[in-house]
């Protein structure tokens, strides 16, 4: 690889990160120019990562007005919730037949740290990766490593509005509490039950939605309303 091709993955990288975790707002504007001078990059690298990010609809180029983190969208939201649950639903199925004592423990301790972070040292940002990793191991114990990148790519909004909801609450014990519930689920082998209980535990987000976009409205898209003098007329 590369010089230039690994300061552009780099770049990406700590471009989507800050997404991620609403350090760069949605909405904000974002210069090239910046960008390369906090890195320490020529341009070149930054318009690739830029190009990526579009793709994962992090950024977009608005004509005559800049590149901005797109606003976050409520579909998408959605759609990615569906994703989510089938990916891992999969991964779950996968998991079951390769179980052994040691990923359980890995489980286990995993969950403990996300305690740590939750109840003691409140830190909403350690949590959330720690929350990450307990699924990012399901996937990679199932052999599917990749679909956990394309889960967590193909996701960027419903990330954010995951990090939103953390950073506007003093604790998330319950989320800590469903993992535990999974894991015991797991531990069974109740296929089943772990449908369900996935289809609850990654939806949690979509029923707090509502109440985060009127709590930072200037986060969320705005939905266009159609009226009278916007309808379009056929002049014949």
């Amino acid at each position: 690889m590369s010089r230039e091709n690994s300061n552009s993955a780099y770049a990406y990288k700590i471009l989507k990160r800050n997404i991620f975790e609403l350090n760069l707002k949605p909405g904000s504007e974002l210069s090239e120019k910046v960008i390369g001078e906090k890195l320490g990059m020529s341009r070149t690298p930054i318009r690739e990562a830029l190009i990526l990010l579009k793709h994962d609809q992090l950024i977009e180029s608005i004509p005559q007005k800049g590149t901005f983190v797109t606003k976050i969208s409520a579909q998408k939201v959605l759609e990615a919730k569906v994703l989510r649950v089938a990916l891992e639903t999969a991964a779950f199925e996968r998991v079951i037949e390769a179980l052994d004592e040691e990923f359980i423990e890995d489980l286990r301790t995993n969950i403990k740290m996300q305690r740590v972070y939750c109840e003691g040292n409140r830190n909403y940002l350690e949590f959330h990766k720690m929350d990450n990793d307990f699924h990012k191991m399901i996937f990679e114990k199932a052999g599917i490593p990749g679909l956990w990148e394309l889960a967590l790519n193909g996701t960027g909004h419903y990330q954010r509005v995951r990090v939103l909801n953390a950073k506007n609450k003093t604790s998330d014990i319950s989320v800590v509490k469903e993992h535990e519930e999974i894991l015991e689920a797991l531990e069974k082998k109740d296929i089943d039950k772990l449908r369900g209980m996935l289809e609850h535990h990654l939806g949690r987000t979509l029923l707090k939605l509502k109440k985060l976009e009127a709590e930072n409205p200037e986060y969320f898209e705005v939905k266009e309303e159609v009226t009278k003098d916007d309808t379009f007329i056929l002049l014949k």
